[in-house]
Parts: C-alpha cells; structure tokens; sequence
C-alpha cells in the first residue's frame, strides 16, 4: 500500500472548552483541540447571543462531539480524530489547534523526532501547536472518522496519551451555508468567541476547455478544477470513496487512457496515457477520502 498522509485538512473533544461552552468527553483518551491560522481566525471574534447565533446560522463547536481513538496505520500505531456532526450544516472540511499544557516533559509525551530518532527536548515542547486537518464531508447526524492529528516538528502521535497533553486552542469549520456555497466559521476557546468570515466559496468549481473535455468530471458535490499552467490542470474532488476512485479510473480508460504502468498493484494511485501524448496521474488519500487529479502532456 502506498503512503498517503497528506497534511494539506475536525473538531477534537476539549478538555477545557472555556466557561461558556463544554462537549463532554466520551472517553478518558479524548482531548482538545489547537490553532491554525487563517484569514478567518484572525478575524475578530466576539461570543453572540443565542438570537444572533440562529440568524448567522452556522455550526458551533458545542455542536460537535469528537474524541482521539488509538489504531494502527501502515503497520504503525497512532491516535486519529473522530467526530460527529450534530448541527444543521453539512460540514466539508474542520481544523482544530490545539496547545501542549503548562509543564508538560520530554518524559510525559515520549514524541520521538525522525530527524535524531530521539525525544522532542523539553524546551520544545511549550511552542508546540498541535493540529487535525480533517477534509471528511460530514452531514448533519454523520460521523467522520479516522483523521490524521499531527503534533508539530513532523510528528504525530502514537497514542491518545499524547493526546491528552494538549489543549483545545481554536478551529476553523468549513460548511455549507443556506445560499449553497462553502462558509467558514472560526472559534476561539481563549474568549469563547465566534467569527463568520465574509468569504465564501462555490461547492463545485469546474473550468471548460479543452483539458477538462479530456477527462471524466467527478461524481462527487464537492470539487474544484485549476489550470494551474498553460499545460497542467489539478482537479480535487471531495467526499469520494475508494470505490468511487476505482470507478473513476475506469471512466478515464472509458475515455482512451490507459494504464502506464500496468504490471503494477492498483492501489491508491493511477498513471495513465493517451494517444494524444497526455498523461493523467489520479491518487486517492485515503484518510481524507478525496482524490487528487493532474493532467499534464506527457514528458518525452
């Protein structure tokens, strides 16, 4: 199996979750969530009244139950993010930051840096800002589960105990708003305030030329299409399952590409050929359950 962790992007159960708003942990293991910045965080953020909440109509954070589960990935074991969406809003994508607690020890958290094979130092440790990029689309009721939580310096963690040294700090939740587009909503655990950024962006985003004319449009309510260079188009397309990958890559044969390598196992990723000189690389990331698309001219 091809590694595909992809850091590119849930919201974890908060250990303290401010006075103003608590979820409460389903398990012991479960933990906090961090900060990652964006335009919509640094917005300004002041806590509304549950009048003013109704009329912005977005998801809160009170709304999501989420915990860290242990498991095992690419024969290694690591802690991953679950929650469930319990607001009106169909959520496509969630960050969580997160901030180790006061005092933690090189000891405590047992994170091996890959660089030197040996624990993060203590003086690390405090500017550490733990994080979950989850891109699972959650509809209200739905849980997404298994996404990746990185704890910095290239690392992620082993355990839910890792886990529990840290502390909810903010999140950003992706959504989609009454009008049909993407909204962005922010929150902050240190004011236990709400921001609603006035940015929005379309769910399915597909240019027309003649690039897009030689490849299958996703079946999928969430995509978007660039023309990154004259001779490169990118494509992501979200919400996808394995299945739907694997019946992608039969639609692209359908429409006269053809397995570049095909001796080889078709796992997570595809290369294939057309007679016109253009090659399209199709790769599923799995824990995100999209699939990224390139189509480019082959390279001679």
């Amino acid at each position: 199996m091809k590694k595909t962790l992809s850091a590119i992007l849930a919201v974890l159960l908060a250990a303290l979750l401010c006075a103003c708003g608590n979820t409460a942990p389903a398990s012991k293991s479960e933990s906090s969530v961090s900060t990652i910045t964006s335009s919509a965080a640094s917005e300004e953020v002041s806590k509304p009244t549950d009048e003013e909440a109704h009329e912005n109509g977005y998801p809160k954070i009170e709304e999501l139950v989420w915990s860290f589960r242990n498991t095992v990935k690419y024969d290694e074991p690591v802690a991953v993010f679950d929650y469930t969406n319990n607001s009106d809003y169909t959520i496509v994508m969630l960050e969580l930051y997160f901030k180790m607690k006061e005092g933690v020890t090189s000891k405590q958290l047992q994170l091996i840096d890959p660089f030197t094979d040996e624990l993060i130092p203590n003086d690390k440790i405090p500017d550490m800002e733990p994080y979950v990029y989850d891109w699972i689309v959650s509809d209200p009721g739905e849980t997404a589960e298994g996404a990746d939580c990185y704890m910095d310096y290239n690392t992620y963690p082993t355990s839910t105990d890792q886990c529990d040294l840290m502390e909810f700090s903010s999140a950003n939740i992706h959504f989609i708003g009454e009008d049909g587009k993407i909204h962005t909503v922010s929150y902050s655990a240190e004011n236990c305030g709400y921001a609603l950024s006035e940015n929005t962006e379309e769910l399915y985003v597909w240019v027309d030329n003649d690039y897009t004319k030689m490849i299958p449009k996703p079946n999928t309510r969430i995509a978007s299409a660039d023309q990154f260079e004259e001779d490169c188009l990118g494509v992501k397309a979200y919400d996808m399952s394995h299945d739907d990958f694997l019946e992608y890559i039969d639609s692209c044969e359908q429409m006269g590409f053809q397995n570049k390598y095909p001796n080889e196992d078709l796992d997570y990723s595809y290369t294939g050929t057309n007679a016109n000189g253009y090659e399209i690389d199709v790769r599923y990331i799995d824990n995100m359950h999209y699939i990224e698309i390139t189509l480019q001219k082959e390279e001679q």
